[in-house]
């Protein structure tokens, strides 16, 4: 269900995309939202951009070869306010088109978790439990690099941000009334302060399942050869899966050094992972100073005595004072906030208003398991 009153356009020139963004300007919020395609290549492919405002509807054809400065100038201005629904990949095509992030982001996501919604609750959901408002999303699986487009695709493209800033208009009234929206504002900061996805290539490797239970000699091997696979994608442009998959990066770390040569006859070549590959990731893994190379990963932290009884004190903790704001345990503390915290490390729970509601009660806890 599309907003009355509100024009909405398809943009695939020069002149239409120019003369929106001059019916941007002046605006003090708009919603935003993007459409990519990353199934074949290392980097999404930015195929579509909705844009909403108080008096009108667009989606941008980002394949139809436009200049797009103007617009992201507009987009990167801190007067105005930007509405987004889980805006974390939105964020990272944003910071892949241009090596920096907007400011001023309200995250309806956030924004409706310190409201006791769940941390992973969907626009759909989020718009019938907060408006009354159903909305299509029939076309999730879509592919949006084909063109043209079809009706319902652009449908289903601008209804996520059609309501948008109702909604926020709606969540933002109520964490007022809650005295929580500077802990918004404060969550939604974090969100531009904390690399993801393609915005933090060097921490890959932290994905990979087993990894972290390797020994420190193969867990370093492991990381080199995730690095190596991050650049080669890079340059290819492919999924780093199609070159070699995490079970066999995982395989190859634990490889005796004089074995390498063995690689070659191992089924790891394919349509993109040459010969001229392997030998590449061959001489990468001989270049880690004879694998004895000594790196700190954080992940061998001296742990304070009986540590797991604290974690376990104030995870029960955490899980009363969630109970008692009326929000959930995950949007208060995750379980790696209270490790963080316990290992001496830079955690949530020590700063703006996470702080302000458990530092009290943490501290009485530690003091009562000296």
């Amino acid at each position: 269900m599309i907003e009355k009153n509100k024009a909405t356009e398809f943009i695939d020139t020069q002149n239409s995309l120019n003369e929106f963004v001059k019916k941007l300007d002046g605006k003090a919020v708009i919603g935003i939202d993007t459409e990519f395609e990353r199934i074949r290549t290392y980097y999404p492919k930015l195929c579509l951009i909705q844009v909403a405002s108080s008096d009108s509807m667009a989606c941008i054809d980002c394949l139809a070869n436009l200049d797009l400065s103007n617009f992201w100038e507009l987009i990167y201005r801190e007067d105005i306010e930007k509405f987004i629904h889980s805006g974390s990949q939105d964020l990272e095509i944003f910071y892949l088109e241009n090596k920096s992030l907007p400011q001023n982001i309200f995250d309806t996501q956030i924004a409706a978790s310190l409201l006791g919604y769940p941390m992973q609750i969907g626009i759909k959901n989020l718009l019938m439990d907060e408006l009354g408002i159903n909305i299509e999303k029939s076309e999730t699986r879509s592919d949006w690099s084909k063109r043209p487009l079809h009706p319902n695709q652009l449908q289903y493209a601008i209804e996520d941000v059609a309501h948008l800033l109702e909604l926020g208009k709606s969540l933002k009234k109520k964490l007022k009334v809650k005295g929580r929206l500077e802990w918004c504002k404060e969550d939604c900061n974090k969100m531009l302060t904390t690399k993801t996805g393609l915005m933090d290539q060097e921490n890959a490797w932290k994905k990979i399942k087993g990894i972290k239970k390797l020994n420190s000699k193969f867990q370093n091997i492991a990381i080199e050869l995730s690095n190596w696979r991050e650049n080669q994608s890079a340059i290819k442009n492919i999924p780093r899966k199609w070159l070699i998959d995490d079970i066999e990066i995982i395989n190859v770390s634990k490889m005796d050094p004089q074995s390498l040569n063995k690689i070659k006859l191992e089924p790891l070549m394919n349509k993109h992972m040459k010969e001229s590959d392997i030998e590449n990731m061959i001489d990468t893994l001989r270049n880690i100073n004879n694998f004895t190379k000594k790196r700190d990963r954080n992940n061998k932290i001296k742990m304070i005595p009986n540590y797991k009884l604290i974690i376990e004190k104030i995870n029960t903790f955490i899980i009363k004072h969630a109970k008692r704001l009326g929000i959930t345990q995950e949007a208060l503390a995750t379980k790696k906030d209270i490790l963080l915290l316990v290992q001496g490390r830079e955690s949530r729970l020590n700063v703006g208003w996470r702080k302000s509601q458990l530092n009290k009660g943490i501290k009485k806890i530690l003091k009562q398991d000296k």
